[in-house]
């Protein structure tokens, strides 16, 4: 496996979210203003599989779109033209067209993809694709607005 482009610390410097809600390990790929690639380990010791569920862990489609919402973060921090400051954050504004095709589970690792549609002042469109093992779990549009803390 190639070295990420941005490690964990790295990531970890440009969210705002902490443990348990870090949903980003690691960033393969990004280009400003364009696409970002990050991924997420999931791992059976993670809080969320005490009770989604007992008898079969599987990933919670609201922390997948949580590791979405968080690699955008990312790839708009990155992009000059419209960064996001410190004292800025982005919220979930719109999603359309999601499917939840497969359960994501314990010792999967998600690829997050997220390519820009519209960037519109304090707004933001983007398109996702959630892949494990190469296989599309996740798909959809979701749109994001900036807000201040």
């Amino acid at each position: 496996m190639a070295k990420p482009l941005l490690n964990f610390e790295e990531v970890r410097s440009l969210l705002k979210q902490r443990f348990p809600m870090l949903m980003v390990d690691n960033v393969v790929a990004l280009e400003p203003g364009k696409r970002i690639l990050a991924t997420k380990n999931v791992t059976g010791n993670e809080l969320q599989f005490l009770g989604h569920f007992p008898q079969r862990a599987v990933m919670p489609g609201t922390l997948i779109m949580e590791a979405i919402g968080q690699a955008a973060s990312i790839l708009f921090s990155k992009t000059t033209e419209t960064p996001i400051e410190n004292e800025e954050f982005l919220v979930l504004g719109s999603i359309s067209n999601m499917r939840f095709l497969i359960p994501v589970i314990p010792g999967d690792r998600m690829e997050i993809e997220v390519q820009v549609l519209k960037i519109l002042g304090g707004l933001a469109f983007v398109e996702t694709t959630v892949r494990v093992d190469g296989t599309v779990a996740v798909t959809g549009k979701v749109g994001f607005a900036r807000r201040k803390l």
